[in-house]
């Protein structure tokens, strides 16, 4: 069966069904069957009370507009498939539901995954994608990003075998694209360098375009959308003559796309990676291939000029975690493809990891948090981007020995708590005083780590009292970063 729960009567089946291009107030609902056929698609904003009827007739693949009644809300829908030259013979689809774009000011949470693509020449997925689509589908996410190499492409394809690929990827995506759009980026397996392939790609997919100069050959190859406060961008990594490089035209588009961007948060999601990656040839990665370095030198620096916060990339078959200059940079390539060994860790490197996953992200206006969840459930990697927010309150005050009691040395136990939407980095107790006499004999700085949102941390500081104090004041400023790399300081900048 290609979709759950779908039971198709003899002679006309769904071979994809996928939510697409979604905005607040409209969905492209991309409906693909085995014969020529007419489509129904019934919808509303309540499950089982469809209040609008749109139809598509005479087509294997029919894309299909959907306004939506209520913006920024659940849609219901229902399909029904109908064979054009045995009306006689359908199909309905069980009821499936979607979110429309957000909002700005609503959070909501998206996956990201990719390298999904079979381990040779073959139209069948690795099991563990099927495993990973059913986890992001159970995590009930807006939307999901796939980082590319979602099909084994060859550059000797027809355009039979081409599309025999993609509903393979089809039959498996479906159970997580009928309820969540899938956002593609391509991969070099793709092999969008030869008019098949290139043509496939452009059939199966309706995507967002891109208004640049390549608007009429590359229009869907890359682009970029709004939902809620993020703003997303897709790059090619792999438009013909150009493989391995964002330059030219598009490379133009990126910056004026960026520069207009007013989101507080910006993803950018490609193929190959930037940093870390593995493919020594690839010309980011190649030291003595000057074009591409001043290209991977040229990206970042774009990147960080518009405030990029992540970019995801695949191509590699593990995941990985990188930051540069406070973007995070995040491989995730552990969908299904041969897995490989991560590169030794050097400067700027956070995490890397072997093995089947995918990202889920939770936004709101304030955070992103990011997990990094095995095949199996485990979250090997969190992170949370935002801003912290400290607060020192005190625990105990205690003698911690008797000598310690003669010497009138007071041991005070803080307990640090961010309270913040983002991770804290360097945390540090930088300054200490007391009044009454009292002296700090603890030695500044005091490093606590890092601390995650949500999460505490103890710190004890000593204090010599004269005999005659009993009561007595502190005051302590306490330092930390974000992993964006600003710096704060509470409750507020350390005297000098």
């Amino acid at each position: 069966m290609v979709l759950a729960g779908v039971t198709p009567a003899f002679g006309v089946q769904p071979k994809n069904i996928a939510v697409s291009k979604v905005t607040p107030s409209s969905a492209v609902l991309v409906v693909k069957a085995d014969v020529s056929a007419d489509v129904r698609v019934d919808y509303g904003s309540s499950s089982g009370v469809y209040t609008v009827s749109k139809t598509s007739l005479g087509l294997t693949r029919h894309e299909v507009l959907l306004d939506v009644p209520v913006p920024s809300s659940t849609i219901y829908y229902s399909v029904t498939i109908t064979d054009s030259a045995n009306p006689a013979v359908s199909v309905t689809v069980p009821e499936k539901s979607f979110h429309t774009a957000r909002f700005a000011g609503q959070p909501f949470s998206f996956g990201a995954a990719g390298d999904n693509r079979p381990w040779s020449n073959t139209t069948v997925q690795p099991a563990v994608w099927g495993t990973i689509v059913g986890q992001m589908a159970a995590e009930n996410p807006d939307l999901a990003l796939n980082v590319g190499d979602i099909i084994y492409g060859t550059p000797t394809d027809t355009s039979t075998q081409n599309i025999a690929k993609y509903d393979g990827y089809f039959s498996i995506t479906s159970t997580l694209s009928a309820s969540v759009p899938v956002y593609q980026a391509i991969g070099n397996h793709e092999y969008i360098g030869t008019a098949s392939n290139r043509a496939g790609y452009e059939q199966e997919f309706t995507l967002p375009e891109n208004n640049g100069a390549d608007a009429g050959t590359y229009g869907e190859e890359y682009y970029s959308f709004d939902n809620g406060d993020t703003h997303f961008v897709s790059l090619c990594t792999e438009l013909p003559g150009q493989e391995g490089l964002v330059t030219g035209n598009q490379k133009l588009w990126l910056q004026q796309d960026l520069a207009v961007n007013t989101k507080p948060w910006t993803v950018v999601f490609m193929h190959r990676p930037l940093f870390a990656g593995v493919h020594t040839t690839d010309p980011w990665m190649n030291t003595a291939n000057t074009v591409g370095q001043q290209n991977k030198a040229d990206m970042h620096a774009l990147f960080r000029q518009y405030g990029v916060d992540i970019v995801f990339e695949g191509h590699e078959h593990f995941y990985h975690h990188h930051v540069e200059d406070g973007i995070q940079y995040i491989i995730t390539g552990g969908g299904g493809a041969p897995l490989m060994t991560p590169p030794v860790s050097a400067p700027g490197d956070i995490f890397g990891w072997s093995g089947y996953e995918h990202v889920k992200v939770d936004e709101t206006a304030a955070s992103l948090k990011v997990s990094a969840i095995d095949s199996t459930g485990i979250t090997r990697e969190s992170f949370s981007l935002g801003t912290p927010t400290l607060r020192l309150s005190q625990l105990r005050t205690y003698w911690a020995s008797y000598a310690e009691y003669l010497s009138r040395n007071l041991s005070v136990d803080y307990a640090l708590v961010n309270n913040g939407a983002g991770d804290a980095t360097g945390l540090q107790v930088v300054y200490l005083t007391a009044n009454n006499s009292v002296l700090p004999i603890t030695a500044t700085p005091v490093s606590l780590g890092d601390l995650a949102a949500g999460a505490s941390v103890t710190a004890t500081i000593k204090y010599q009292v004269p005999v005659d104090v009993s009561i007595f004041r502190t005051t302590t400023v306490v330092s930390c970063g974000d992993l964006a790399g600003n710096f704060y300081s509470y409750p507020g900048s350390a005297p000098v």
